[in-house]
């Protein structure tokens, strides 16, 4: 729970956080809350719910945490208020100087909020934008156009995990020319952490692993349709499924995926990816729109070749027949032929796992991103 607020000292700043309860996992499980404590600055993380691992996640790296009530009914005007109204009393107990909000509707919320109360910095944190690129209707969870143009144009800096979301935004109109910008591959790796993972014998068949939640926005169903294709030209081999069930109209029915005769080996909800990773020989990453996938770099970390495709944020993984290949998106042919290609030539995968932890260790490395976070938020 939030402590009472100090008076603001020129040299300890406090940095609110405001995260959905999907993205907290991910802002929990690497350094950048503990580097900013270590700096000496107070930070509250805000969400809907935390369990209570992440609770107890918080007060060991000696952060505070708060929750606010975000009704189902999404960004409707009267639920919208109500949370902003929450996270606005939030704020206004706490003082924060720098308010930083993560990923779609909390973006909303934090800087509408931090705004109304003349809070010293706001950050947006863009995560992703919709695969359709707004030129398609919106899904539910999903911003329209107008809302990025709302949040960057309160905002006193953004940062975006891949150039192509930038860029998009930018064509759009949306994003202010003056505008701060930092370009950055999510929160990267704690690479002293996640270290490389061996990799199992090729003798027995290649195994295949894909990490995601159980959602058609994944590539679940092209990965399932390519693994049914493959498996009478290689018997051996093996397809592994690690992820949540997600639920609504883009959740995907397991039992049609795993039932009789499916290439398909359901692992249960992906809480431990390095787990799985150590039992694969290949990454395979289908999404159909990412920002940065935390899978993928992981997946880089642990030294695997990496199967993803050819969108904003996964291509940036990628060095093309070096540490892996990219697919066009959509295409379960096109991720056929792919893992088809890993198939013929085993002997590629041991030299392709040495260049995916060399390409991590240039591309993600947490403390790198962090030293490049800092000034964005005023922690310099």
């Amino acid at each position: 729970m939030a402590m009472p607020a100090e008076a603001p000292s020129t040299s300890v700043k406090r940095v609110a956080i405001v995260v959905s309860s999907r993205d907290a996992v991910d802002w929990l499980s690497v350094s950048f809350i503990a580097d900013i404590v270590a700096r000496r600055h107070r930070v509250m993380c805000i969400a809907p719910e935390f369990s209570d691992a992440e609770a107890e996640a918080l007060e060991a790296m000696g952060a505070e945490h708060q929750t606010f009530v975000v009704e189902p009914e999404g960004l409707r005007l009267l639920s919208a208020w109500k949370a902003i109204s929450a996270l606005k009393a939030i704020l206004a107990e706490w003082s924060p100087h720098v308010v930083v909000g993560v990923g779609s509707k909390p973006m909303v919320y934090a800087v509408l909020a931090a705004k109304a109360l003349g809070t010293e910095r706001v950050v947006t944190f863009i995560d992703g934008l919709p695969a359709h690129g707004f030129d398609g209707s919106t899904s539910p969870g999903e911003l329209p156009a107008w809302r990025y143009g709302q949040i960057l144009d309160g905002a006193d800096a953004a940062i975006f995990c891949n150039r192509d979301d930038a860029s998009l935004l930018s064509e759009l109109g949306l994003l202010p020319t003056d505008l701060p910008v930092t370009i950055v591959p999510g929160l990267g790796i704690d690479l002293g952490r996640s270290g490389l993972i061996a990799l199992p014998e090729l003798s027995s068949g290649l195994v295949f692993l894909m990490s995601g939640a159980l959602d058609r926005r994944k590539g679940v169903i092209e990965y399932c349709q390519a693994a049914q294709a493959l498996r009478e030209r290689s018997p051996n081999s093996r397809f592994l499924l690690a992820g949540a069930r997600v639920e609504g109209p883009h959740g995907v029915d397991l039992e049609e995926l795993t039932g009789d005769g499916a290439a398909i080996e359901y692992l249960g909800p992906s809480d431990d990816i390095r787990s799985a990773l150590a039992q694969c020989h290949v990454f395979v990453c289908p999404s159909h729109a990412e920002g940065m996938p935390r899978s993928l770099l992981e997946a880089m970390a642990a030294g695997r070749p990496i199967i993803t495709t050819n969108v904003a944020g996964c291509r940036d993984t990628v060095d093309e027949r070096v540490n892996g290949c990219l697919v066009a998106p959509r295409d379960a042919l096109s991720l056929e032929e792919a893992i088809a290609s890993f198939l013929k030539r085993p002997d590629l995968i041991p030299a392709m796992a040495r260049a995916s932890r060399a390409k991590a260790e240039r591309f993600c490395d947490a403390r790198d991103i962090n030293q490049s976070l800092f000034p964005v938020l005023g922690l310099d």
